[in-house]
């Protein structure tokens, strides 16, 4: 990699340069918001994001000219903007704080990413990928500033009220503070937001704002992460931002460290998929509402990959928490017994359970009781999510519970007390089927060495990871996640543009989402839903082809 001033071709200048203005705002609001609430400075979301945009168009803008990035430019840059900031807002800590951070940020990423920047080639790629990068750079801009500060409305994804206030982050770290106080049920469906008040029951154990309340849904395990943002502040907009934060850098180096396995042409091409991926609505909306699942999918795959690489502790212990914090990443662990590697299981085994005497160190014993004795019951009889048989929750779950219940609006006769019983039978159905597809996905399965085998193992870990959640009484469209992932690895080590043309077209339908509910949009639906099944199916299991 050539040195900060040493000269780097323009192109890729150029297309570092987009890449650096994607994620600039999102790290100075996450980082800055967290210092506002420790100074107790106002903090100006949108300033800060234009201040970071500024400084970081600026020294590009120079770059490109010179053909050469200077360090001693992207500070100047960066501290024109931080001025500018602190006549606009008074705050001068937080921006010495934004100059600080984008002036790091830009005189050394800047120059990283250019050098590593993925070239797009032919002018309709080109075409195609700078209108992606234009849009994202539009939408991740204004969701750094609605990050920061939910009453900037305009961030929103849409101006509904529903995607203006929801978010999921805000039972995290609720479930957190209850934990630590250890004198509450942290699943009590009490403390969740009413639809018709918008309020709940009972009282939040943090203040959220302008925002509702969500339920409490993972196991105590996960509770040390939200625990750990606690620590660092007690308010939960600075925890938000700074959340959003971690989402985007996992997302960006799991995405990275993936797409650099495949290796070659595979992983330029991968790497330019990034945008599009982060772009597609499953992984934008849940990252939009703070939901873990993005971070969960991706670590998971992240650890699959150390352990088949030869690093086996790091990934059982990181493997060990995504199972811990969301269960469904277990039937990975499957696939690891299947391929034989039994040291990895057996290391992943015993890092879980200090992953729960962690949790037991931290909260006590009242957290695991409410989980066993009262949770995990009505989570396997579907009563946790009694809304399920509403018409517009039916046509948004994914979940193989959910579909008597789409069933009956498509057509089917059957009464709702038919569709609860049939639904229960159907998971446990499911779980025995998913058990057998994950053993003969992995079964003695060897680490591939061609960038296309390669990409078909990933297809096969994240395939499992989403026939896993959706085994979830509820999974709405997050579940989708994992497939739009390995859908683009299988399209970057694509060996034909056939096989191309036929990803395209399963990404392109399990994007359609048709909420209202009717009797034709339930048929439609239930297609739609048969292809995802079918395309999880189909990564997870085409290992077991021949190349």
């Amino acid at each position: 990699m050539p040195s900060a001033s040493e000269p780097v071709s323009r192109p890729r200048l150029l297309v570092g340069g987009v890449m650096l203005l994607l994620v600039a705002p999102i790290a100075v609001q996450g980082l800055v918001r967290l210092l506002s609430s420790w100074t107790g400075e106002p903090h100006a979301a949108l300033p800060i994001t234009l201040a970071t945009l500024l400084a970081v168009a600026l020294a590009w803008a120079v770059a490109l000219v010179r053909g050469a990035v200077h360090p001693l430019v992207a500070w100047l840059a960066a501290g024109l903007a931080g001025g500018l900031l602190w006549l606009v807002t008074g705050a001068p800590l937080s921006s010495l704080a934004a100059a600080a951070i984008v002036g790091a940020l830009t005189a050394a990423g800047l120059p990283l990413a250019a050098a590593r920047a993925p070239l797009p080639r032919g002018r309709v790629t080109a075409a195609l990928w700078g209108l992606l990068a234009v849009l994202a750079l539009l939408q991740f801009g204004r969701m750094s500033v609605f990050m920061a500060d939910p009453q900037q409305r305009w961030g929103a994804l849409a101006e509904a009220e529903f995607l203006s206030r929801h978010s999921c982050l805000t039972s995290y770290v609720h479930g957190a503070e209850l934990a630590r106080r250890g004198d509450a049920n942290i699943y009590d469906d009490r403390y969740g937001f009413e639809p018709d008040t918008m309020v709940a029951e009972l009282p939040s154990a943090i203040d959220i704002g302008p925002l509702t309340m969500d339920t409490y849904e993972y196991p105590p395990q996960f509770l040390a992460l939200p625990r750990l943002m606690l620590a660092l502040t007690g308010e939960f907009m600075a925890i938000r931002a700074l959340w959003f934060t971690l989402t985007a850098a996992a997302f960006i180096a799991v995405s990275l460290a993936l797409a650099r396995w495949l290796g070659g042409e595979a992983e330029r091409r991968a790497r330019l998929l990034l945008v599009a991926v982060g772009l597609s609505p499953p992984l934008l909306i849940t990252a939009y509402f703070g939901n873990f699942q993005p971070m969960a999918m991706g670590l998971s795959a992240l650890a699959m990959l150390w352990i088949v690489q030869g690093r086996t502790r790091r990934g059982a212990a990181l493997l060990a928490f995504t199972i811990s914090a969301k269960i469904f990443p277990g039937i990975l662990g499957v696939w690891l017994l299947a391929s034989r590697r039994f040291a990895a299981a057996a290391w992943t085994a015993l890092f879980a359970v200090g992953w729960a005497a962690l949790a037991l160190l931290l909260f006590g014993t009242r957290p695991f009781d409410d989980f066993l004795g009262y949770h995990l019951p009505r989570l396997a009889s579907g009563e946790t999510f009694a809304f399920l048989s509403q018409p517009l929750p039916s046509m948004s779950n994914l979940g193989v519970f959910g579909l008597p219940f789409k069933a009956r609006l498509a057509g089917w006769s059957g009464s709702e007390a038919d569709a609860w019983a049939l639904a229960r039978q159907l998971a446990w159905v499911y779980t025995l089927g998913l058990f057998v597809v994950a053993l003969v996905s992995g079964w003695r399965r060897p680490a591939p060495t061609t960038p296309h085998g390669r990409a078909v193992m990933l297809g096969e870990w994240f395939g499992l990871l989403a026939l896993g959640a959706l085994r979830s009484p509820f999974a709405p469209p997050e579940a989708l996640i994992p497939i739009v992932w390995a859908l683009a690895f299988r399209a970057a080590a694509a060996r034909r543009r056939r096989e191309v043309a036929w990803i395209v077209a399963a990404w392109l339908a399990i994007m359609i989402a048709i909420p209202a509910p009717s009797q034709p949009a339930a048929v439609v639906a239930l297609v739609v839903q048969a292809v995802v099944y079918g395309a999880a199916l189909w990564l997870a299991l085409a290992g077991r082809r021949r190349e």
